[in-house]
């Protein structure tokens, strides 16, 4: 009976790991998108029409940022670093597809 009682406890103590696992991830996904959304209003002004941000799990992976520049109307792409604390967050990379 004992081993039943440890091996339910280590079962739980899995899932409810990988639960604080996922839900911290989730909040950095939320973190680098308000990040990205305030960099942008601040640039532009305000927030460009068609924003699309796609940021991975993977803190080494970039976050992809497409939308359509105010500006210009041009679609425009841009790449961001997010490994660390907010303070690392940087642009990599700003790419305007020409109409």
């Amino acid at each position: 009976m004992a081993n039943v009682v440890l091996i339910a406890l280590l079962v739980f103590s899995a899932l409810a790991a990988f639960a604080v696992y996922k839900w911290w991830q989730r909040q950095r996904v939320l973190r680098v998108e308000r990040w990205v959304k305030d960099f942008l209003s601040l640039r532009y002004g305000k927030l460009p029409d068609h924003l699309s941000i796609n940021c991975s799990d993977d803190r080494l992976w970039p976050v992809l940022v497409a939308f359509e520049n105010p500006r210009t109307g041009s679609r425009q792409s841009l790449q961001f670093t997010c490994a660390g604390p907010e303070s690392s967050f940087s642009l990599l990379s700003d790419q305007e597809e020409k109409r």
